[in-house]
Order: C-alpha cells, then sequence, then structure tokens
C-alpha cells in the first residue's frame, strides 16, 4: 500500500477557504465587489501574493469572476459544479438543445400526470406572463412558467436538471430579447403558452410537445 503524507493546510488554502466562508454568510452577496489586492490581504492577514491566488481559486471555482480594469466580483454563493460551469461557458444553441428536449418531454409527462393544483399555479404563472410590462419582467415570468410546466411532470430528476439549466437560459434568453423584440412573432408566442396549458388541461400529450416546440422551439430556430 503506498501512503501519501498529509501535508499542513498552506496559506493559500486557508485564505481561500476564509474568503469562501464570507461569501457563503453574505458578507459579500452575489453581485457585490470584492476589496482590491492590497486591502483583501490585510484583512486576512496574509501576503498579497497568497491573497491574489485565493481570489484565483474562487475564479476557477466560479464563485468569483473578474472584470478587467474594474475589480473582481462575487458570481455565486457556492462553488459551481462542473455542470454548472460547463453551462456558464457553453454555446446557447447548444443550451437550447437540450432545453428543448427537456421541455417537450416535460410537457408530454404535465399532460398524463397534471393535478388540480399543477393546473391553477400554470393558469396562474401564464396570467403573470401575459401582464409582464417589459422585457426582463416577460423573462422572469416566461421561465416561472416553462418551470411550472416542468412541476407538473412529477419528475424529480427532470426538475433537477431543469433547474440546472436556469441560470444558462437566462443568459441566453436575455441576450436575444431584443432581437426578438425586433422580429419574432409575439402573437404566435402568446398563444403557444395558452395552448401548452390548454393541451395538459386536456391531457393530451401530443398537443402539448406541438405547443411546447412551437414556443421554446422558435428561439432555437432565431439561433440557428
Amino acid at each position: 500500500m503506498t501512503v501519501r503524507s498529509v501535508r499542513r493546510t498552506s496559506l493559500v488554502d486557508a485564505a481561500t477557504a476564509e474568503l469562501r466562508r464570507l461569501i457563503g454568510e453574505g458578507e459579500w452577496p452575489v453581485g457585490a465587489k470584492l476589496p482590491n489586492e492590497v486591502e483583501l490581504s490585510k484583512l486576512l492577514g496574509v501576503g498579497r501574493s497568497t491573497a491574489r491566488e485565493a481570489v484565483r481559486a474562487l475564479i476557477s471555482a466560479g464563485q468569483l469572476y473578474s472584470q478587467q480594469g474594474s475589480g473582481t466580483y462575487v458570481a455565486s454563493e457556492t462553488a459551481l459544479s462542473d455542470l454548472d460551469r460547463k453551462l456558464r461557458t457553453a454555446q446557447a444553441i447548444d443550451v437550447y438543445e437540450v432545453r428543448v428536449a427537456l421541455e417537450v418531454e416535460a410537457g408530454i409527462l404535465a399532460a398524463t400526470r397534471r393535478t388540480a393544483a399543477d393546473l391553477e399555479a400554470l393558469r396562474a404563472a401564464l396570467a403573470a406572463r401575459d401582464r409582464a410590462g417589459s422585457l426582463p419582467e416577460l423573462l422572469d415570468a416566461d421561465l416561472a412558467f416553462h418551470r411550472a410546466v416542468v412541476l407538473a411532470a412529477h419528475n424529480p430528476v427532470l426538475i433537477d436538471v431543469f433547474d440546472s439549466f436556469l441560470d444558462a437560459m437566462r443568459a441566453v434568453a436575455g441576450s436575444i430579447t431584443t432581437l426578438d423584440a425586433a422580429g419574432t412573432d409575439t402573437d404566435d408566442l402568446h398563444r403557444s403558452h395558452h395552448d401548452l396549458v390548454a393541451a395538459i388541461d386536456a391531457g393530451d400529450p401530443d398537443a402539448a410537445a406541438r405547443a411546447t416546440r412551437r414556443n421554446v422551439g422558435h428561439t432555437l430556430t432565431r439561433l440557428r
């Protein structure tokens, strides 16, 4: 048996752990700017090179990101999984190809498994989407609506996978809202969301799949 000797935690590891703790406890919330290198080294009681390496470690873990000429900011309260990091750097079209596959199946399952409570939640989410008065509001309401469809599918793994894609979907959708506003048939998009709820209400999985392809697939078509 080959056993490697245990090394004491390095200063970089200790500084990284302390930064992670401060971020996790909300001392620097998501979006907050970290102190500069000099201030951070004084705060942690370490040298500048140690503070720099600790910041790099958290950038690599996806908790921090750096903007050249501006500073370092908090991206996430916790370290990102390998999947999360891949999604954040994935091509928009790759994200949406997976999204279409997930949501078509979710629509089919929702049409066969929905409960009265699910239908009530879907109608409320649809009404909120209809009331959205700005593109940011529409983006939030649209994602909430689609998540309600996934919840109605009653597949816990599908819900977890969809939730893991939320940030990536939000980023892609946010980057193309201006394009959509300029060129998409918004009336057909509006109808397709209503048609999806009607199909789920009627227990028609084929109609649910068609409606989902219309209201999610339009973005994929535009990306292509």
